[in-house]
């Protein structure tokens, strides 16, 4: 089997990866605070922050592909080290051995004044995570040219919930308040999508800017009532709110085109709706 190297392994997108690929790949899943365990792969902490420690592991290992997930929110300084130079590390240790790299970056590194957003669309970021993930990118560029760069939104799932969703759910059903904002637009992503694309991409021959989202554009208001709506809660219970008015810098309609992604891929990209109907057909929403 080809070999594929997981960094960020044990968040929320790379134990999915994992559970798909497992069988299909000799994988090897990086973690640096959460230990991973489990069948059908091989755990090893790493510090992307580290450059020898990844061009070790890199070398060690010798993965054909390596999707690399592994980010940061905690504080400027950490978005820094992990993001800008982590992915620098990670993206000459790829190249250095000849894997193939698909590095996973985000829609919030433009500034959200138009929304739909294509390929060809420069990056305009307006927060510290946007910039960091902007020279990220950059950086790719720079380094791995037959790299494929996934610029992706709000990733949801239920096996478990993602934490935003269990965020909803646990306020609500404890009676906290929830303001969620109806100028913010998203195309919040069905993580099992996310990660059968991203497998899909490791045996392609792209390279450059993809966009992968879900096919449905949504305002984070409209997110968290389908949601409640979705598991018997009340939506009464979410303010509808203005980031505009929130005095939060923010960028405001992230949308993303998603034409080339569906002409380019096999996988499907559902919208939430399509999702939430799926999932209501096998009784999952009784389950949480």
């Amino acid at each position: 089997m080809r070999r594929l190297l997981i960094t960020g392994g044990s968040g929320y997108l790379g134990r999915r990866l994992i559970a798909l690929a497992v069988g299909r790949w000799q994988i090897t899943a990086t973690y640096f605070c959460h230990p991973l365990h489990g069948d059908g792969f091989i755990a090893t902490r790493m510090d992307v922050r580290d450059a020898g420690q990844v061009a070790a592991l890199m070398a060690q290992v010798r993965p054909d592909v390596v999707i690399h997930t592994a980010y940061t929110t905690e504080s400027e300084e950490a978005m820094q080290r992990v993001i800008i130079q982590g992915t620098r590390h990670v993206a000459q240790a790829a190249m250095g051995i000849g894997a193939r790299l698909i590095h996973l970056s985000t829609d919030v590194l433009f500034d959200g004044r138009r929304g739909h957003y294509t390929e060809d669309d420069p990056p305009s970021p307006i927060t510290p995570y946007g910039r960091a993930k902007a020279i990220a990118e950059a950086i790719v560029a720079a380094e791995a040219s037959d790299a494929v760069i996934v610029r992706t939104s709000l990733i949801t799932g239920f096996d478990p919930p993602d934490p935003r969703t269990r965020w909803v759910l646990d306020s609500l059903r404890e009676g906290r308040e929830i303001r969620l904002f109806t100028d913010e637009f998203r195309c919040p992503v069905w993580v099992t999508t996310l990660a059968q694309a991203l497998l899909e991409l490791a045996a392609l021959d792209y390279r450059g800017v993809l966009n992968v989202a879900g096919d449905q554009v949504l305002t984070r208001y409209e997110i968290g009532v389908r949601l409640a709506r979705f598991f018997g809660l009340d939506p009464a219970g979410i303010t509808p709110a203005l980031a505009a008015e929130s005095g939060l810098v923010r960028p405001l309609d992230c949308s993303l085109d998603l034409g080339l992604a569906r002409r380019l891929l096999r996988t499907p990209l559902p919208g939430l709706d399509e999702v939430l109907a799926v999932q209501e057909t096998m009784g999952i929403n009784s389950q949480i």
